[in-house]
């Protein structure tokens, strides 16, 4: 029994020293999601590409979709009610909050590149209803939260759970700023 266990205990200290001298970009590319391009994005899983967008485009689709006349950055697109407040959902700006924010930095059918160091998407396939449903729903779990630090300057951070994993909301000043998949969903710029 002795001579098994030094046996054991030697193969599995080898594996150990097999891991720990693995090249580290290998190991974190695997756990990457997304192919970031300078004028594109693909999804390693089905090779599909998706070309960068303009904000004029965004901001064309989420009209559309919300069936909005006009629009204007802080145009409320949905509300949801906390207490006697309500956090909005806003049209937004594609470069700092809102609707058309969540949708050009992190929808990969509407993604307008010049991507951030950690970049994050969500799965394609998603209409914008299910975009603003699942802000709805991670307002509706974390109603307690959004009541004590939501309306703040400094707003706050709830999470919710998608069939992929965690999503992070941003709520600042009653207003939702940005949502986007949390440690998933991740793109490896290659330019």
């Amino acid at each position: 029994m002795h001579t098994y266990v030094k046996r054991s205990l030697s193969t599995f200290l080898a594996l150990i020293v097999m891991l720990i001298a693995l090249p580290v970009s290998e190991v974190e590319a695997n756990t990457y999601d997304w192919n970031i391009y300078s004028n594109s994005i693909e999804y390693k899983q089905t090779g599909q590409s998706f070309a960068n967008r303009s904000c004029g485009q965004v901001n064309n689709a989420t009209q559309g979709f919300f069936r909005l006349p006009n629009t204007s950055s802080s145009q409320t697109i949905a509300s949801y009610p906390i207490d006697q407040r309500s956090v909005e959902l806003d049209f937004g700006s594609c470069s700092t909050y809102g609707m058309t924010h969540v949708l050009a930095r992190h929808a990969p059918e509407h993604f307008i590149g010049n991507p951030t160091p950690v970049q994050s998407f969500f799965n394609p396939g998603r209409s914008l209803g299910n975009y603003e449903a699942i802000i709805g729903d991670i307002i509706a779990q974390n109603r307690t939260q959004i009541a004590n630090y939501g309306f703040t300057s400094n707003g706050t951070v709830v999470y919710g759970n998608v069939s992929q994993g965690s999503v992070r909301l941003v709520i600042k000043g009653g207003k939702v700023i940005t949502m986007y998949p949390s440690g998933w969903g991740l793109g490896e710029r290659q330019y």
